[in-house]
Protein backbone atom coordinates (compact mmCIF):
# COMPACT_ATOMS: atom_id res chain seq x y z
CA UNK A 1 0.00 0.00 0.00
CA UNK A 2 1.38 3.35 -0.85
CA UNK A 3 2.53 5.43 2.14
CA UNK A 4 0.37 8.44 2.82
CA UNK A 5 2.38 11.62 3.40
CA UNK A 6 2.12 12.82 6.97
CA UNK A 7 0.03 15.92 7.35
CA UNK A 8 2.22 18.65 8.70
CA UNK A 9 1.06 20.13 11.96
CA UNK A 10 0.18 23.79 11.88
CA UNK A 11 2.89 26.04 13.19
CA UNK A 12 1.77 27.75 16.35
CA UNK A 13 3.05 31.16 17.08
CA UNK A 14 4.28 31.69 20.61
CA UNK A 15 1.69 33.23 22.86
CA UNK A 16 2.08 36.92 23.24
CA UNK A 17 1.98 38.27 26.74
CA UNK A 18 -1.25 40.01 27.55
CA UNK A 19 -1.04 43.78 27.39
CA UNK A 20 -0.79 45.23 30.82
CA UNK A 21 -3.13 48.00 31.79
CA UNK A 22 -1.32 51.24 32.46
CA UNK A 23 -0.67 51.77 36.10
CA UNK A 24 -3.18 54.04 37.76
CA UNK A 25 -1.75 57.47 38.38
CA UNK A 26 -2.32 59.33 41.59
CA UNK A 27 -4.72 62.23 41.16
CA UNK A 28 -2.93 65.51 40.66
CA UNK A 29 -2.99 67.65 43.76
CA UNK A 30 -3.89 71.20 42.78
CA UNK A 31 -1.34 73.76 43.77
CA UNK A 32 -2.49 75.96 46.63
CA UNK A 33 -4.13 79.08 45.30
CA UNK A 34 -2.13 82.18 45.91
CA UNK A 35 -3.78 84.42 48.45
CA UNK A 36 -5.31 87.42 46.75
CA UNK A 37 -3.51 90.61 47.71
CA UNK A 38 -5.42 93.03 49.90
CA UNK A 39 -6.98 95.75 47.78
CA UNK A 40 -6.20 99.24 49.03
CA UNK A 41 -9.15 101.45 49.95
CA UNK A 42 -9.48 104.85 48.33
CA UNK A 43 -10.37 108.14 50.02
CA UNK A 44 -13.74 108.00 48.28
CA UNK A 45 -14.46 104.55 49.75
CA UNK A 46 -13.49 105.72 53.23
CA UNK A 47 -15.73 108.77 52.84
CA UNK A 48 -18.62 106.53 51.74
CA UNK A 49 -18.21 104.37 54.85
CA UNK A 50 -18.03 107.49 57.02
CA UNK A 51 -21.24 108.81 55.43
CA UNK A 52 -23.01 105.55 56.24
CA UNK A 53 -21.86 105.82 59.86
CA UNK A 54 -23.02 109.43 60.07
CA UNK A 55 -26.41 108.40 58.73
CA UNK A 56 -26.65 105.58 61.27
CA UNK A 57 -25.82 108.02 64.07
CA UNK A 58 -28.49 110.46 62.87
CA UNK A 59 -31.10 107.66 62.82
CA UNK A 60 -30.13 106.35 66.24
CA UNK A 61 -28.76 103.02 65.04
CA UNK A 62 -25.41 103.57 66.80
CA UNK A 63 -24.40 105.68 69.77
CA UNK A 64 -22.14 108.70 69.66
CA UNK A 65 -19.32 106.75 71.34
CA UNK A 66 -19.63 103.88 68.88
CA UNK A 67 -19.72 106.33 66.00
CA UNK A 68 -16.47 107.95 67.17
CA UNK A 69 -14.72 104.59 67.50
CA UNK A 70 -15.89 103.34 64.12
CA UNK A 71 -15.14 106.63 62.39
CA UNK A 72 -11.59 106.60 63.67
CA UNK A 73 -11.19 103.02 62.42
CA UNK A 74 -12.62 103.99 59.01
CA UNK A 75 -10.06 106.68 58.38
CA UNK A 76 -7.26 104.46 59.67
CA UNK A 77 -8.27 101.60 57.35
CA UNK A 78 -5.82 100.84 54.59
CA UNK A 79 -7.70 98.08 52.72
CA UNK A 80 -11.27 97.38 51.65
CA UNK A 81 -11.33 94.33 53.90
CA UNK A 82 -10.76 96.56 56.93
CA UNK A 83 -13.75 98.71 55.97
CA UNK A 84 -16.25 95.85 55.61
CA UNK A 85 -16.82 94.94 59.30
CA UNK A 86 -17.26 98.60 60.26
CA UNK A 87 -20.54 98.90 58.33
CA UNK A 88 -21.55 95.24 57.89
CA UNK A 89 -24.35 95.47 60.50
CA UNK A 90 -25.87 98.62 59.00
CA UNK A 91 -28.61 98.49 56.35
CA UNK A 92 -27.89 99.74 52.86
CA UNK A 93 -29.18 103.28 52.26
CA UNK A 94 -32.46 103.68 50.45
CA UNK A 95 -32.02 104.44 46.75
CA UNK A 96 -32.13 108.14 46.02
CA UNK A 97 -31.88 109.24 49.66
CA UNK A 98 -28.95 111.51 50.43
CA UNK A 99 -26.76 110.45 53.33
CA UNK A 100 -25.62 112.77 56.08
CA UNK A 101 -22.38 114.61 55.52
CA UNK A 102 -19.71 112.65 57.46
CA UNK A 103 -17.50 115.71 57.92
CA UNK A 104 -18.56 119.21 58.86
CA UNK A 105 -16.72 121.36 56.33
CA UNK A 106 -18.56 124.60 57.08
CA UNK A 107 -16.32 127.56 58.00
CA UNK A 108 -15.85 128.07 61.73
CA UNK A 109 -16.35 131.76 62.55
CA UNK A 110 -16.07 133.57 65.90
CA UNK A 111 -17.49 137.09 65.67
CA UNK A 112 -17.33 138.99 68.97
CA UNK A 113 -17.40 135.59 70.63
CA UNK A 114 -15.29 132.60 71.63
CA UNK A 115 -15.64 129.13 70.12
CA UNK A 116 -13.99 125.87 71.18
CA UNK A 117 -13.88 122.62 69.25
CA UNK A 118 -12.25 119.42 70.45
CA UNK A 119 -12.57 115.71 71.06
CA UNK A 120 -12.75 113.07 68.33
CA UNK A 121 -13.97 115.45 65.68
CA UNK A 122 -13.22 114.50 62.06
CA UNK A 123 -10.84 116.90 60.34
CA UNK A 124 -11.77 117.40 56.67
CA UNK A 125 -9.11 117.77 53.98
CA UNK A 126 -9.63 121.54 54.03
CA UNK A 127 -10.90 123.64 56.93
CA UNK A 128 -11.58 127.37 57.19
CA UNK A 129 -11.41 129.25 60.50
CA UNK A 130 -12.20 132.95 61.05
CA UNK A 131 -11.71 134.98 64.22
CA UNK A 132 -13.05 138.54 63.97
CA UNK A 133 -12.93 140.42 67.24
CA UNK A 134 -13.20 136.97 68.81
CA UNK A 135 -11.29 133.79 69.59
CA UNK A 136 -11.26 130.23 68.27
CA UNK A 137 -9.63 127.30 70.09
CA UNK A 138 -9.31 124.24 67.85
CA UNK A 139 -8.07 121.19 69.76
CA UNK A 140 -6.91 118.53 67.30
CA UNK A 141 -4.98 116.35 69.75
CA UNK A 142 -7.66 113.64 69.70
CA UNK A 143 -9.16 114.47 66.32
CA UNK A 144 -9.71 111.97 63.50
CA UNK A 145 -7.75 113.10 60.45
CA UNK A 146 -9.61 112.14 57.27
CA UNK A 147 -6.38 112.54 55.29
CA UNK A 148 -2.77 112.23 56.31
CA UNK A 149 -2.29 115.80 55.03
CA UNK A 150 -4.87 118.48 55.80
CA UNK A 151 -5.01 122.22 55.21
CA UNK A 152 -6.38 124.72 57.72
CA UNK A 153 -7.04 128.23 56.43
CA UNK A 154 -6.75 130.31 59.61
CA UNK A 155 -7.70 133.99 59.29
CA UNK A 156 -7.60 136.35 62.25
CA UNK A 157 -8.73 139.98 62.17
CA UNK A 158 -8.42 141.66 65.55
CA UNK A 159 -8.88 138.21 67.01
CA UNK A 160 -7.03 135.09 68.10
CA UNK A 161 -6.87 131.51 66.81
CA UNK A 162 -5.24 128.75 68.85
CA UNK A 163 -4.73 125.32 67.25
CA UNK A 164 -3.62 122.50 69.55
CA UNK A 165 -1.86 119.82 67.50
CA UNK A 166 -0.93 116.19 68.20
CA UNK A 167 2.64 115.78 69.45
CA UNK A 168 3.62 113.83 66.32
CA UNK A 169 2.09 116.28 63.84
CA UNK A 170 4.25 117.89 61.19
CA UNK A 171 3.37 121.56 60.83
CA UNK A 172 3.95 123.88 57.89
CA UNK A 173 2.76 127.48 58.12
CA UNK A 174 2.59 129.38 54.82
CA UNK A 175 0.28 132.13 56.06
CA UNK A 176 1.01 135.84 56.34
CA UNK A 177 0.72 138.51 59.01
CA UNK A 178 0.04 142.24 58.75
CA UNK A 179 0.38 144.08 62.05
CA UNK A 180 -0.31 140.66 63.52
CA UNK A 181 1.49 137.58 64.80
CA UNK A 182 1.87 133.93 63.93
CA UNK A 183 3.44 131.52 66.44
CA UNK A 184 4.75 128.06 65.58
CA UNK A 185 5.59 125.16 67.91
CA UNK A 186 9.29 125.03 68.60
CA UNK A 187 9.80 121.34 69.32
CA UNK A 188 10.06 118.82 66.47
CA UNK A 189 7.43 116.08 66.21
CA UNK A 190 7.88 113.02 68.37
CA UNK A 191 7.70 109.47 67.04
CA UNK A 192 9.21 109.95 63.58
CA UNK A 193 7.31 111.14 60.52
CA UNK A 194 4.20 108.96 60.82
CA UNK A 195 2.03 111.73 62.21
CA UNK A 196 -0.43 113.88 60.27
CA UNK A 197 0.80 116.74 58.10
CA UNK A 198 -0.97 120.01 58.93
CA UNK A 199 -0.53 122.94 56.56
CA UNK A 200 -1.67 126.31 57.88
CA UNK A 201 -2.60 129.09 55.48
CA UNK A 202 -4.46 132.35 55.86
CA UNK A 203 -3.72 135.83 57.19
CA UNK A 204 -3.40 137.48 60.55
CA UNK A 205 -4.30 141.20 60.57
CA UNK A 206 -4.04 142.90 63.97
CA UNK A 207 -4.52 139.41 65.34
CA UNK A 208 -2.72 136.28 66.43
CA UNK A 209 -2.59 132.73 65.04
CA UNK A 210 -0.89 130.38 67.53
CA UNK A 211 -0.04 126.74 66.82
CA UNK A 212 0.79 124.62 69.85
CA UNK A 213 2.25 121.14 70.20
CA UNK A 214 3.39 119.30 73.35
CA UNK A 215 0.73 121.21 75.27
CA UNK A 216 1.79 121.45 78.93
CA UNK A 217 -0.85 123.68 80.51
CA UNK A 218 -4.05 121.62 81.07
CA UNK A 219 -5.44 124.33 83.35
CA UNK A 220 -5.78 126.58 80.29
CA UNK A 221 -7.67 124.13 78.12
CA UNK A 222 -11.27 125.07 78.90
CA UNK A 223 -10.98 128.58 80.20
Amino acid sequence: MPDHAATPEPVREPARPAAQAPAAQAPAVPAPAAQAPAVRASDQERDAAAALLADALALGRISAEEHSDRLEAVYQARTRAELVPLTADLPAPEPGRALADPVDSEPLTALFSKIRRGGQLPVPPHSVVHARFGAVVLDLRHAVFTRREVVIDANSFCGKIEILLPDEAQVYDTGTALFGKRSLPGKPPQGGTEGPVVRITGRSVFGHVRLMRNFKWPWREWR
